[in-house]
């Protein structure tokens, strides 16, 4: 009887186990590690059935497209997760977040345009870090901030324009850093970038293909030669005409704005409005040859001439265009404004803020 009882528990034992594994998948103990093997599945999602203490899962070379926040949710054990050469484009907040014990993650060869920069901050046994061959925009400046354990970081081959200065500071453990491929954009904000890859103590491969791609003149030059640059936060000054002291301006009377600003390095410099209870902002382009034309459209280019150059005209003064005219301009280094009041009672003042 107790021979048939241990038959029945091992029998229960082996069925359980393969319960907990999907019939794609190969689960397996190993030198107190459990593994499940998914790879080369053609899955299109997370398997469900997965074991609970599973620490290595591997999801490699599938066909999965979206990770949810319930993916991972009953794997809090797991140390190694390998995503690479999917077709994910999403992953959604907190999918991450609940692998506390991540040591390993590799999510490169995928489509991923948004990642859950957040999440990496519950990961903080994290050790290597793979997103190479994505289609990422936008890293954060504290997306690393929680892991000071992390030894390997791959973000090549994405579509960073810049790196901001201090993302790679807390990275105090840190031996190995891949950020060629990128298409980077070589202005005042990258300068830092230069001087740290010569000077760091991290390996950072394949300086010849850390290249900028903008701006245009600067286009396939080695960030690490980036010459030195004239950066300087923008001024921005406004001149007007008439002359008040030397005109004597009426209703109908053409007032002609300019905002002048320095160009090193170039800013975007915009318009903004206050007239009539309304608010118009006209955004100057900073690029392309000027044709002379007004950058407005008929909208509201029967009250107002906006051009390339900074000039502003109110063709003919009304109350419509009583109100506040600033112009703002924005660079790597800062942001400037100035603001001139128009006010038309039985003559036109213009009064400088």
């Amino acid at each position: 009887m107790a021979t048939r009882l241990l038959q029945l528990v091992a029998l229960w034992t082996v069925i359980g186990v393969v319960r907990c594994c999907p019939e794609l998948c190969t689960c397996l103990d190993k030198y107190d590690h459990q593994f499940a093997d998914c790879a080369y599945k053609d899955l299109i999602l997370v398997p469900v059935g997965l074991p609970s203490n599973v620490t290595t899962l591997s999801l490699s070379a599938n066909k999965i497209t979206s990770l949810n926040s319930k993916s991972f949710v009953s794997f809090t054990q797991v140390t190694s997760l390998w995503l690479a050469h999917n077709e994910i484009v999403t992953v959604e907040t907190g999918t991450l977040a609940p692998l506390v014990q991540l040591r390993n993650l590799d999510v490169s060869h995928n489509k991923i345009v948004h990642f859950p920069w957040e999440d990496l901050q519950n990961l903080t046994a994290l050790q290597l870090l793979m997103m190479n061959h994505n289609e990422m925009v936008h890293l954060p400046k504290d997306a690393f901030s929680t892991l000071g354990d992390l030894k390997s970081l791959r973000i090549n081959n994405n579509k960073f324009t810049t790196i901001v200065q201090g993302t790679f500071t807390v990275l105090s453990s840190m031996s190995h850093l891949q950020i060629f491929n990128n298409p980077f954009t070589c202005s005042c904000n990258l300068e830092w970038l230069r001087d740290w890859i010569t000077t760091t103590r991290i390996s950072v491969p394949e300086p010849n293909s850390i290249l900028c791609e903008a701006p245009e003149h600067l286009k396939g030059s080695l960030v690490t030669k980036l010459p030195e640059l004239d950066c300087k936060a923008p001024t921005v000054t406004i001149t007007h005409r008439p002359n008040m002291e030397d005109a004597a301006p009426y209703r109908g009377f053409m007032v002609v704005l300019h905002c002048e600003t320095n160009r090193s390095p170039t800013p975007d410099v915009s318009w903004e409005v206050e007239a009539g209870n309304q608010t118009f902002r006209f955004i100057l382009p900073s690029t392309g040859e000027e044709h002379g034309l007004p950058i407005n459209d008929e909208t509201t280019s029967g009250r107002f001439l906006v051009f390339q150059n900074g000039t502003l005209i109110i063709p003919h003064m009304s109350n419509e265009e009583d109100g506040n005219y600033s112009c703002s301009a924005v660079n790597d280094l800062g942001k400037a404004e100035s603001s001139v009041k128009v006010t038309l009672i039985h003559s036109i003042s213009i009064v400088p803020f």
